[in-house]
């Protein structure tokens, strides 16, 4: 449960709340960066893009992948911008496609949805996404011929890949309009005050009174796997209320040649998933460190094994009042804390129960630490892949990642 005081709102605000007229010129200065809305299943912490794609426009809401290889839609057969590409196509032979039965090239893709693995048409067609030049999101969009795999199914949202591959949202958009490959993120807790912000492009990341967020995120490098084109952090420790948790180091370190150990971020995992060793020494001491502050343990509430009471739990701005988790990461002129407070760090099961908001990944969990959803949401993030830098903020709170953006 994510609890908030006063909130400090981004400049941006939705059309619902404001329609900026824009003259014809100012519709055609060059802004820097594009937009896309974000919100989120709260039940699942599950976030969705929204933006047009086709001819004539239709609305699509596909599930955000920071991870994603390329942007996969159910595909829009009516629109009369839909191209398929030959599987006899140098681009289906770069991208190791295969044919499918009507000639065109397909894709294989992994649908963290339901953990299966997709197969599309690679195809490319019209999308449209508003622009923003980092004060406000703008009311005219940009066009352009994307793109996407075509995937046959009804029932299917789509996935918005944003990982690190040539097909990816980030790296499509960046090469299509000569601007830098960055995207920032700002997942919500809720749908409440508004909207989250995914960001592909430059900054400014403009905060009511005037600030820009990439000027006080802390930074660290984003560490490359051969076998993943998700995103690594290097964590160096982990501390529970300042007190470091002994941890195997080796599992710490990502090989970059088999792609096990490190520490990943996804937006798919509703919550963090640790390594069984890790696991149980940072329950073992968060327990301790909780109990020295009088919260007592109680029995599981699956999927988690840590839970805790919230008699005399005390709630902040930073949601309750637990034992600080903090990552200790390399930055430029030292190390830098990612610091996990209880609003990122706690689920609210029921009425009486807290649980801590990591799953047991097992004994041959590929990757030691993923940060999940839960872990992101109110935080802001900035993944430069032309520096390999990531900008991170901890977290936001009292301010929020859902608020109203001026249009």
């Amino acid at each position: 449960m994510v609890l908030s005081g006063s909130k400090p709102k981004f400049i941006f605000s939705s059309v619902l709340f404001f329609v900026a007229i824009l003259s014809s010129n100012a519709q055609n200065n060059n802004h820097d960066a594009f937009h896309i809305a974000i919100t989120v299943d709260t039940k699942t912490h599950q976030y969705y893009g929204s933006f047009q794609t086709g001819t004539p426009s239709h609305n699509v809401n596909p599930l955000i992948d920071l991870g994603g290889s390329l942007v996969s839609l159910s595909c829009n057969t009516s629109s009369s911008t839909l191209r398929f590409v030959p599987c006899k196509s140098t681009k289906c032979k770069d991208l190791k496609g295969v044919c499918g039965s009507n000639g065109a090239c397909t894709l294989s893709s992994y649908n963290p949805i339901d953990n299966s693995i997709l197969s599309g048409s690679l195809s490319d067609d019209i999308v449209t996404i508003h622009k923003t030049d980092g004060t406000m999101v703008y009311a005219d969009t940009n066009s352009t011929h994307l793109d996407i795999s075509c995937v046959k199914s009804k029932s299917f949202n789509g996935i918005l890949g944003l990982g690190r591959t040539s097909l990816s949202l980030t790296t499509r958009l960046s090469s299509a309009f000569n601007i830098i490959p960055k995207l920032a993120l700002c997942l919500p807790s809720s749908n409440d005050n508004g909207f989250g912000d995914l960001f592909i492009g430059p900054g400014p990341y403009m905060f009511e009174g005037g600030a820009d967020a990439s000027d006080w995120l802390q930074q660290t490098g984003l560490v490359r796997s051969s076998k993943s084109d998700e995103y690594f952090v290097d964590v160096k420790s982990v501390k529970i209320d300042k007190r470091i948790v002994h941890i195997d180091s080796s599992l710490l370190s990502l090989n970059s040649e088999t792609g096990v150990g490190g520490t990943k971020i996804t937006t798919t995992a509703p919550y963090g998933i640790l390594h069984s060793s890790i696991y149980k020494a940072v329950v073992g001491a968060f327990a301790k460190s909780a109990a020295a502050r009088n919260i007592t343990r109680v029995a599981a509430v699956k999927p988690f094994n840590a839970c805790f009471s919230v008699k005399g739990v005390h709630w902040t701005e930073l949601g309750p009042r637990v034992p600080l988790i903090a990552l200790e990461l390399s930055g430029r002129m030292g190390s830098v804390s990612w610091k996990i407070n209880g609003a990122n760090s706690m689920v609210r099961v029921n009425k009486n129960t807290l649980c801590l908001g990591f799953v047991d990944g097992g004994l041959k969990a590929k990757t030691s630490i993923v940060l999940g959803g839960l872990q992101l949401e109110d935080n802001f993030l900035v993944f430069d892949l032309s520096t390999s830098i990531l900008g991170f903020s901890s977290s936001l709170k009292p301010g929020t990642c859902s608020h109203f953006r001026n249009f």
